[in-house]
């Protein structure tokens, strides 16, 4: 028996709004995203709950979240809306010039070394491109979210993506500040760190990251303590700069700090190495020409002590 593939007239009306205001879990944040008012979305969203026959999202004065049926229509439009999306662009900028918009999940220690070096140029290289940057910790499932692509280090990566390195592999070091150092000492092995305040990083997944080193073949965590847990690079930045507690990080973003004098390495013969960052897309997703003008500016653009 033949499939019917016919879709109803209107059935894919308000989709993307529906997307849109599940990421964000926003109704004013999803109609600026998309340039309209709220009350459209909202409107938008009661219409297609009325088609699809059950109430898609739970609302408070204070939060907007997913019900049931809204979870399991995300979990099979959001993939559709991106292949769907693809599609059209693929017809549309096959062969063409680079455009429309670029949207890359980036894991937030990265934004700064990453970003900050070529946004002005990508922008002015390529009006015609609408970049936008997510900034976030999780390993997010690209097509789900609507990312052409995301920016990840190798080892968390899965064997089906498609992964193009963008820098050496480096090594992440512990520093604190002159001024910390002064008042509590320096810490002669990893162990030693138990009795030092330690900035704490908040994963995505609710656990604290572990503090990793490696002495030869031997790879080893120790449980941190202090005053400060962070769930940002920046925040953990002014909690280590300004004398709090000793911070991790990676190596070549405490180069230059080091250089200034705001930092100091130590236990730099137990740091724990990492195979770099890469950015991603999913094996079986069509290269744009806006992605691999991104992809492309972006080796050729990175500082020679990132890229390294």
């Amino acid at each position: 028996m033949k499939q019917d593939l016919t879709i109803p007239h209107g059935a894919l009306d308000g989709i993307e709004a529906f997307l849109r205001v599940a990421e964000r879990r926003s109704f004013s944040a999803a109609a600026a995203d998309l340039g309209v008012s709220p009350s459209a979305i909202s409107q938008t969203i009661k219409a297609l709950e009325a088609r699809v026959g059950a109430p898609l999202f739970m609302r408070t004065t204070r939060s907007v979240g997913l019900t049931q049926a809204g979870e399991m229509f995300f979990e099979r439009a959001a993939p559709a809306y991106s292949g769907l999306a693809d599609a059209y662009e693929a017809a549309r900028n096959l062969g063409n010039r680079p455009a429309g918009r670029l949207r890359i999940n980036l894991m937030r220690g990265a934004v700064q070394p990453l970003f900050e070096p070529i946004i002005a140029g990508f922008c002015e290289t390529y009006p015609e491109i609408e970049l936008e940057i997510y900034a976030d910790d999780a390993l997010s499932d690209l097509s789900a979210g609507g990312f052409d692509a995301g920016v990840r280090m190798g080892e968390s990566l899965d064997a089906d993506v498609v992964a193009v390195r963008l820098t050496g592999p480096f090594r992440f070091v512990v520093a604190g500040a002159p001024s910390y150092f002064a008042r509590h000492g320096r810490p002669a092995t990893p162990e030693a760190l138990r009795e030092h305040r330690c900035v704490r990083f908040r994963l995505a997944t609710g656990a604290l990251m572990p503090w990793t080193f490696e002495k030869g073949n031997r790879e080893f965590d120790v449980a941190v303590t202090g005053p400060v847990i962070v769930n940002d690079w920046s925040a953990s930045l002014v909690a280590m700069r300004t004398g709090v507690a000793l911070g991790m990080m990676a190596e070549p973003m405490a180069t230059a700090m080091v250089d200034a004098g705001e930092i100091e390495l130590v236990l730099t013969d137990y740091a724990a190495s990492t195979s770099g960052l890469f950015l991603y897309y999913p094996g079986r997703k069509q290269v744009m020409p806006k992605l691999r003008a991104f992809i492309d500016y972006v080796r050729d653009n990175l500082p020679d002590d990132i890229t390294r």
